[in-house]
């Protein structure tokens, strides 16, 4: 390791340094996850629709996917994790000081899930509150998480959880359906936060929803077919020409950045957990960190797609069960997703 501190980074502004603050303060007692009971042949079932080539196949890495059915609600994907992650990291749901979820699916237009989440489990007296945000929702939830307990001594317990409900969609990698929570116990000895860098990224505007808006509100005559996602006018010239050149640069970014803050190189990682893109980005992030491509589970990508940017928190408890991540192993997570960037790092 080398001998430097956060503060001599010249990458690393004082305010981030500070962070470092938070390491240690608790641990992920717990990690449940909930997927879609059925699954699909993405190349049967969804390729086709979209008009994509059979020649992407290999490109994109993934073969099946878990598809919710019609009972299969995005509460029901968080509640069923939650319920996992309660029971393995063996606390009560009264324990539990703040519940954290997103809302970019929801049950309902105009639904809290966080606070059904806490009346379903039986927990009272608690903070609630969602997150609007896609695939970054886990890297504010985690971080939001982490604030919190380092603001308020008397907050012991957080659950996060996360769903996905846009199974069938084609971008940025065929997307399943399910959800992902986890446990942060104040204390907790394992899967502690060393360190985190977060990075708001100047993007160019590739989706927009025209109407329903103060902007631009509904009318009698405006039409809103199925969901709102399927209603976003999406620029794909922008995304080929100004995103898609820069996007392994600015994807690696809070990585490294996190690295220099803990003193270490990339490679000093034992595992690292990208969300999961088309496998062969991911195979080019992981060069471009000068990390070997062993060290992420890209075989991952194959029966599971994309799930937001809580699947490097399905596939770190998946490589945890089947032995790929053990006691002491520095792990590291990256997350991204409508312009911001995340990047953990966590000891085993």
């Amino acid at each position: 390791m080398r001998e430097k501190t956060a503060k001599e980074s010249p990458l690393v502004s004082a305010d981030l340094a500070e962070t470092a603050e938070i390491s240690g303060i608790a641990g992920i007692a717990g990690i449940g996850v909930a997927l879609a009971e059925s699954r699909v042949d993405p190349w049967k079932e969804i390729a086709p629709a979209a008009g994509m080539k059979e020649s992407l196949r290999d490109y994109l890495g993934c073969y099946s996917v878990p598809i919710a059915n019609g009972q299969e609600s995005p509460s029901h994907f968080a509640l069923t994790a939650a319920l996992r992650a309660l029971e393995e990291a063996g606390i009560c749901p009264s324990e539990v000081d703040v519940v954290i979820s997103n809302n970019i699916t929801s049950d309902y237009l105009d639904w809290q899930m966080s606070g059904y989440l806490a009346s379903e489990l039986g927990i009272e007296d608690v903070t609630t509150f969602d997150i609007y945000a896609g695939c970054n929702s886990a890297g504010i939830a985690y971080q939001a998480a982490m604030a919190i307990m380092k603001a308020d001594p008397s907050v012991g317990t957080i659950l996060i959880a996360l769903s996905e409900h846009l199974g069938g969609g084609t971008f940025p990698q065929f997307i399943g359906d399910g959800g992902c929570a986890w446990v942060l116990r104040r204390g907790h000895a394992d899967l502690t936060l060393v360190d985190f860098s977060n990075i708001n990224a100047e993007m160019p505007r590739l989706g927009l929803l025209p109407e329903g808006g103060v902007i631009n509100p509904f009318t009698p005559e405006s039409r809103f077919d199925g969901e709102w996602q399927d209603n976003v006018e999406f620029n794909m010239d922008a995304y080929k020409q100004e995103l898609k050149p820069i996007f392994v640069p600015m994807c690696a970014s809070p990585f490294l950045e996190v690295c220099e803050k803990a003193g270490i190189a990339p490679d000093e990682v034992d595992r690292i957990f990208l969300v999961h893109q088309q496998k062969e980005f991911n195979r080019k992030l992981i060069a471009h960190l000068g990390v070997d491509e062993s060290k992420t589970p890209l075989h991952y990508i194959h029966d599971m797609g994309h799930i937001s940017g809580f699947d490097v928190f399905i596939c770190l408890k998946r490589a945890m069960d089947e032995g790929l991540v053990v006691k002491d192993d520095l792990v590291g997570l990256v997350v991204m997703g409508l312009g911001e960037l995340h990047a953990f790092l966590i000891r085993y």
